[in-house]
This record gives structure tokens, sequence and C-alpha cells, in this order.
């Protein structure tokens, strides 16, 4: 009788934790190919080649995984949370700086008559409505839009407060704060060190999606200031904006997208431009002496792109991205530790291919040539770096995700 009781209190306490643990998915996706990718990249007189043919990992998507679940608050009100990590399959490493959740760590509250409040590490509202408008979207490497518009069009940002609202009559809307403070006080017996470090901005987004339709607009605008024993050591004022839209013709969808930055580049919080062979040719020009948190820096990007149906299982993606950055410094700065006159000019063409072999698992292709001048006139003007990036990318993978 006894253990009748202890096994029944036993399925009763199992019974309850599955219930508890009932709003919790475990979600994810693996991306794995095989391709050919060759990048020449010459400075000056100096010219280098990579080439590299076999496997290939996260080609059209990063694999991740990742938990989130609800909680029914009642009066249609829910507790919700977020976390997820990026992984390379191939040697099962962390991505995202080894962070666990360094895609995304948030917890919040939504309701379907108000909309969904969250805090935590999220993307900025250009991911909510300007990614998805691209024909690549983020997917696809060196196809992104990434390649030219930056982080500034899907960025994780911390700590982050953000709120989307419901559609009304497919109109949406966002907002987002993203504030931190730190101050730190380092004392000896005859110095006394303090080093302040602020990162405040705000993020809004506009969206529209109704029928064959689909616009949208966002701002960011962030500040990151340095003070060493109350002086000002840096002080950067990033402004992005960027609108885009598309229509669907039911036989071909178009895709157009333009957008701008100004005395900076919005970056990833862990201050990445993307991943992609002409990125990495061309980094190095914008990001010496702190070219990318510089007040005179315009960047300019666009993209156009199709997508077409092929069948019912099928989509053929095309898609274009240009961008151009300069810089020139401004009356009150010191040119001889500014940059003057630096140029970069990106074109990329790409042609994609998307064949569904279920809801969850799909084959693709992508082909893909990119190619970036840049002229760099070093601090003081002192020398003239011209730099020429050509990338081919070819590639076929396997997507499943769970």
């Amino acid at each position: 009788m006894k253990k009748s009781l202890l096994v029944a209190a036993l399925a009763v306490g199992f019974a309850g934790v599955a219930h508890a643990e009932s709003s919790v998915t475990l979600y994810g996706l693996v991306d794995l190919g095989f391709g050919y990718e060759q990048t020449k990249t010459s400075v000056g007189d100096e010219v280098t080649k990579v080439r590299k043919v076999g496997a290939r990992q996260n080609v059209k998507n990063s694999s991740r995984w990742g938990l989130k679940g609800s909680e029914d608050l009642g009066n249609g009100t829910s507790a919700i949370f977020q976390l997820e990590g990026g992984f390379r399959p191939v040697t099962g490493e962390s991505t995202q700086g080894g962070a666990l959740f360094g895609r995304k760590a948030i917890v919040g509250l939504t309701g379907e008559s108000w909309g969904t409040f969250t805090i935590g590490r999220q993307y900025n509202l250009a991911d909510d409505f300007i990614a998805g408008i691209d024909p690549f979207g983020t997917s696809f490497g060196q196809a992104t839009a990434e390649s030219t518009f930056g982080a500034s069009i899907s960025a994780r940002q911390t700590p982050t407060i953000k709120y989307l609202s419901p559609s009304f009559d497919g109109f949406k809307f966002g907002v987002a704060v993203i504030s931190s403070d730190t101050k730190t006080t380092t004392t000896t017996a005859t110095t006394k060190t303090v080093e302040k470090t602020k990162t405040n901005g705000f993020s809004f987004g506009l969206g529209y999606n109704n029928g064959p339709v689909e616009l949208g607009v966002a701002f960011d605008y962030n500040r990151n200031k340095k003070e060493l024993n109350g002086k000002t050591d840096s002080d950067s004022k990033a402004k992005s904006w960027i609108v885009a839209g598309a229509y669907d013709f039911d036989v071909v969808k178009l895709h157009l997208g333009y957008g701008q930055q100004r005395d900076g580049i919005v970056l990833n919080a862990n201050d990445t431009f993307g991943e992609s062979s002409l990125l990495d040719a061309t980094e190095s020009v914008v990001k010496e002496v702190g070219f990318t948190n510089t007040k005179g820096l315009r960047t300019q990007a666009w993209f156009a792109g199709l997508t077409a149906p092929v069948g019912e299982a099928g989509k053929v993606i095309f898609g274009y991205q240009g961008g151009r950055i300069k810089h020139k410094a401004t009356m009150f700065e010191n040119k001889a530790t500014q940059f003057d006159g630096v140029r970069v000019n990106t074109h990329v063409y790409s042609l994609g291919y998307q064949h569904n072999l279920s809801k969850r698992t799909h084959l693709y292709a992508i082909a893909s040539y990119g190619q970036a001048k840049a002229k760099n006139y070093k601090a003081g003007g002192t020398s003239n770096v011209k730099l020429k990036a050509r990338s081919t990318d070819f590639a076929v993978g396997l997507q499943h995700r769970f």
C-alpha cells in the first residue's frame, strides 16, 4: 500500500513537472554544405589571393539552437522568454565570441491587444522592419545586405528595452532604448584614475504589410562616450536610417532598399561588420585609427532584387547590393589625426536557388561576385593607399530546422 502511494505521488510530481515545462520549446537549425571561394586583394603593389575549396558551414544561415517559452498570465497577457546561441557545426564551437546565448537573450510580456515588451540582448528595429525585405535578407554570406549596409540592417545590441506594437490594418511600429553607464576607479598610493564609459541610443521602426505590398523604415542613433579623469577621450554619435519596400506580382517579387549612416557606423555588440570575404578584405581600411567613430563619416547603401517561385517547392533569388563610404574631416577636427578623403565603393551581384524538401528541410545553391575599391589617405595625408578586392563565391548546401 505504501509503495502504491509512493508511486502515485511520484507520478503526480512528474506530471506537474511536465506540465510546468510544456510551454518551453527547443528549436534551432543546422546548415552545412560544400563550396568554392576565391578572394583577390591588392593594396598598392601587394597582391594577395586566397582560394578555398571544401566543406562549408553556416552558408545560408548561421547554425543555432535556442529555448523559448511562455506562461499565460490571464486577460490575454503572457510572460515570454527566448535564449538563442550560435555554433559552428563542423567544430561544435560557439559563435558570437563564445557567448552561450550570444544571438539573443530576452524576457518580456506580450498581449494580442497591446503588443510585446522585451528587455535584454536583441536586434535593432531594422531587423524587424527592413532585413526581411531584402531578397537575401541576412542569409548567404556575401550576398546578404550586410555586405553594404553593415550591421545597421541587423544589429544585436545590449542592454536593450524594446516595444513592438500589434498590427493595425497592416501597420506596425516599434521603439527601443539602449542604455549603459560604467565607471571604473583605480587608486594607488600616489594616483587616482577614473574611467567612464557611456553607451546610449534609441531605435525606431515602422512597417506596413498587407497583400502584395510590404514597406519598412528604420532609424538608429548610438552614442558611445569615453572619459578619462574627467576629460573626453572619445565621443561618437552614429546615426542610421533605412527605407525599403517590396511588391509581389505573383510571378515575381520586386525588392528595393536604400539607407545612410552618419558620423559613425552602427555596430553589433561584439563590434563586427558582418561575415563575408569582401567585408574581410575592406574592413581594415575603414576601421583604422577609429575611422568608424569619427565625424565626417558618410555611408550610402542600396539593394535591388527579384524572387520568383519555381513550381510549388522552389524559389529563384537575384540580388544586387551597392555601397559607398566616404570621409572628410570637418572644420572642427584635427586633420593630422583623422582621415580625410577616404573613398570605398562596393558592388555585389548574387544568384541563388532554394528547393524545399519539407517544411523544415531544404537544399540551396548560391553564386555571388563582389568587388570593392578603396582609396585611403592616412593620417596627415602622408601616404595614399589604394585597395581593390574581388570575391567569387559558389556553394551548395542542406539546411534542417528543428
